[in-house]
């Protein structure tokens, strides 16, 4: 259940004044989500980063008078889709004849809307295929493949059933012009339902824009010390290539640290694969989004390790 959002409008009903609120927020009781809305400190403090992007969104929502439809990342965050990086501004749908139009970090957006609008969680969003549509005809390729890849798996924590390709594919047929239907269709035709998280996607995204082989994902090794999966193997090099996923969705947020036990077992788990003669490269986060000329990006490491970039990009 979603945390308690304080609105001012409410605390000066019930006996309480925007000073107090205000005090309170100083003192380190309460956290500003925007203007006119709080949230309990000690809530607050217990959210992972993601989810601190999706109160600050409800925040929006339920402030706004009128129409307020999410669309695009805003409506990713809702239906618990990948959103690569921050997106400071909440994005709603504008409708017709009404044009877009910006207020503080709203920003409200012509769309064609490609399936009825629905409710979840209580909030009004495009649809979940209509959502990753969007962010595939309006993003740039990286950013939008680990959301495709997402909805292509069911998603049994919010009971979501998996999306079919040729369902999206239908779908996309409908978006405004050509353009942004062949992005559409180019994210749709690159999803892998064997991507296990936004980070392996990301990855996957950064590797195709490079021009290096496409690899096997999810490759089993037998090894003297059991059977192990990697996220990404080219066995035409004999390197295995993993993601480490400190962090959920993006760079420079607070990380899930791993304990020792979990760093033991990774470590014996890769020294058992190098065992069978393979090669090994590791990345995060940090790695994939710097710039590909810097030493520690993952473009330079896997030319390190004799990944050639030989596909033409």
């Amino acid at each position: 259940m979603d945390p308690a959002l304080i609105f001012s409008a409410d605390a000066e009903a019930s006996g309480t004044d925007r000073r107090s609120l205000a005090l309170s927020c100083r003192s380190g009781k309460l956290v500003r989500l925007r203007p006119g809305v709080y949230m309990q400190a000690d809530d607050w403090q217990k959210l992972p980063p993601w989810e601190r992007q999706r109160a600050r969104i409800r925040a929006a929502v339920e402030q706004v008078p009128g129409q307020r439809v999410l669309i695009q990342q805003s409506a990713a965050v809702i239906w618990g889709l990948p959103v690569i990086g921050d997106s400071p501004e909440v994005l709603l749908l504008a409708i017709h004849p009404t044009h877009g139009r910006r207020r503080g970090n709203l920003r409200w957006t012509e769309r064609r809307l490609l399936e009825p609008v629905t409710m979840r969680d209580g909030v009004p969003v495009t649809s979940r295929a209509h959502t990753v549509l969007d962010m595939a005809a309006y993003l740039n390729f990286e950013r939008a493949v680990p959301a495709m890849d997402h909805v292509l798996r069911p998603d049994p924590d919010r009971g979501l059933p998996a999306l079919r390709k040729e369902q999206l594919r239908e779908l996309a047929e409908h978006l405004p012009d050509s353009a942004k239907r062949l992005r559409a269709l180019r994210v749709i035709d690159f999803a892998q339902v064997l991507s296990e998280s936004a980070g392996e996607s990301y990855s996957r995204a950064v590797l195709y824009r490079h021009g290096f082989p496409d690899p096997e994902l999810q490759h089993e090794f037998a090894t003297t010390a059991g059977r192990f999966r990697t996220d990404f193997y080219w066995p035409g090099h004999k390197l295995a290539g993993e993601f480490d996923g400190s962090v959920k969705y993006g760079r420079g947020k607070a990380g899930i640290a791993p304990s020792w036990d979990t760093l033991l077992r990774e470590k014996r788990r890769e020294d058992a694969i190098r065992a069978t003669g393979v090669g090994f490269v590791r990345w995060s986060w940090n790695d994939i989004t710097r710039p590909p000329q810097h030493p520690e990006a993952l473009v330079q490491r896997l030319v390190r390790a004799g990944l050639s970039q030989s596909r033409h990009r």
